[in-house]
């Protein structure tokens, strides 16, 4: 299982318990598409709400994004990332 910092993370939330609950950025975008085309099926608009939500937060891929993410959240070691 890859760890927590080689995983492409959406938002990062503490558990009571000192751990980190991860919302993986993949099944945020493809959850976020799904419920989006279901609003918009109503009106035959579904497939662009579909495109539209897996695309919302894509930046979010990039690595700067992702230390930002860590950082911001709190789950963030130097250490761990090859830094003095």
């Amino acid at each position: 299982m890859p760890s927590l910092h080689h995983k492409a993370v959406a938002h990062l939330r503490p558990n009571p318990d000192g751990s980190w609950e991860v919302h993986d950025l993949k099944d945020h975008l493809i959850h976020v598409a799904e419920r989006a085309a279901r609003f918009a099926d109503e009106f035959g608009n579904g497939d662009w709400l579909r495109a539209a939500g897996l695309l919302h937060d894509l930046g979010k891929y990039n690595p700067q994004w992702q230390e930002y993410i860590r950082r911001s959240n709190g789950d963030y070691s130097e250490e761990e990332n090859g830094q003095d």
